[in-house]
């Protein structure tokens, strides 16, 4: 039973984190796209904030995708396989 709490916890845990880095993707899409689009500058003939809302937020993505793959822990869910048989 006691195992079962850690595995619980872990998994509570990164869930946590993961939406936490959803809240700050969402979070950094709507700065990057919204939040820069008062800004009157471009680049290759675009606005800034079609490039900052797209490939800004794509990096930003892969950043935290990494990151949490990263920091993962793994949790042994075959112990409970073998308990049983």
């Amino acid at each position: 039973m006691n195992d079962e709490k850690k595995h619980a916890d872990v998994i509570a845990h990164e869930a946590k984190r993961t939406a936490a880095a959803g809240a700050l993707f969402a979070a950094a899409w709507v700065l990057l796209g919204f939040g820069l689009a008062d800004i009157d500058a471009d680049i290759a003939g675009f606005p800034l904030w079609t490039l900052t809302s797209s490939v800004g937020v794509l990096i930003m993505g892969t950043i935290l995708a990494v990151s949490l793959a990263c920091a993962a822990k793994d949790v042994p869910f075959d112990a409970e396989k073998e308990e049983t048989r």
